[in-house]
Parts: C-alpha cells; structure tokens; sequence
C-alpha cells in the first residue's frame, strides 16, 4: 500500500505521513527520505556508514544433519 506524503518545503518536520510510525512517533522514514530527496535534509555521515540489519529468510529454521553422517 501506498504512502501518502505530505511535505512541507519552510521546514521538513512538519511534513505529514499516513503511515502508522509516523502517527506513533510523528516522524517517519518516508519524510526523511523524501525530505533528502528534495535537499531539505542531508543524511550524516555517520548514519550512512551503519551497517544494514540482513533480513531473516522465509520458512522455519533449516533441520540440523546428525553429526558423522556422510550423505
């Protein structure tokens, strides 16, 4: 589903989303980035060199093979 932005050019902060992080917190991720999109924002440096979380693959865990079981 869509996101709906709302951007405010004077000041980015007071731009509106409609997803449900932005109505927790009153900020959100779609701001920031439209935000940096249209330079109302520059992400900092530090920010940028964090290493990204890996997603977890689908389905259950992987069955564990018995030890000292040639296949």
């Amino acid at each position: 589903m869509g996101r709906v932005v709302t951007l405010n050019n004077q000041d980015f902060r007071r731009s509106k989303c409609s997803c449900p992080s932005y109505v927790k917190k009153n900020i959100c991720k779609h701001i920031i980035g439209v935000a940096s999109y249209f330079k109302l924002y520059t992400i900092p440096l530090e920010i940028k060199n964090l290493p990204m979380e890996e997603k977890r693959k689908r389905g259950g865990p992987k069955k564990a093979t018995k030890a000292l079981v040639r296949m």
